[in-house]
């Protein structure tokens, strides 16, 4: 464990909480055992859920994906009116602008799940899996959470966000012209 993984989970603790709750609740649905329910530890476990070894496939996929994809959203959605109104267009004084910064870039940076998770996925889902389709569809994902985990290890991943936040603005400028012009 690294003491830099420690800091910027502090840093980012209500993305760490959010990303818990989440992972905490696909456990619940999937009938999985959490084996340790506190979500703030000064350890590896800040931001996760410590639960019991998963053997299926369905749960497996949804313990790594469910998590992302909700923190990844709700992210996104944060960061585009904070990147937007403090970084684009210099709106300093917006007090409501840098909450929404923070929490977007605290969110963004808790997106990914444990390297064991990640590494149950690809067992369940890439080693044993038969079907072609599934690998096709499973390994990008899997390539991405495994990065995702690496990166998180040496908080990285903060930085990461930081620099997806300077981007929301470019993005924005490409899609919504175009989706207006579309809409028109």
């Amino acid at each position: 464990m690294s003491i830099v993984y420690v800091i910027v989970k502090i840093l980012t603790l209500p993305g760490a909480v959010i990303h818990a709750f989440f992972e905490h609740m696909v456990c619940r649905s999937a009938k999985v055992i959490v084996e340790d329910e506190r979500v703030i530890q000064f350890n590896e476990m800040l931001s996760h859920v410590d639960h019991q070894l998963i053997k299926r496939k369905g749960p497996g996929f949804d313990i790594c994906f469910i998590p992302f994809f909700m923190n990844l959203i709700l992210g996104f959605l944060t960061l585009c009116y904070g990147s937007t109104t403090i970084i684009y267009y210099g709106k300093y004084a917006d007090v409501f602008g840098w909450v929404c910064l923070y929490f977007g870039i605290a969110l963004l940076t808790n997106l990914f799940p444990q390297i064991e998770d990640v590494m149950m996925l690809k067992e369940t889902n890439l080693d044993n899996n038969d079907k072609k389709i599934g690998k096709v569809l499973v390994a990008p994902l899997y390539g991405i959470f495994w990065l995702g985990a690496r990166l998180e290890k040496w908080g990285l991943t903060l930085l990461t966000s930081i620099g997806f936040a300077f981007l929301v603005p470019v993005i924005l400028g490409w899609f919504v012209p175009a989706l207006y012009s579309l809409l028109k």
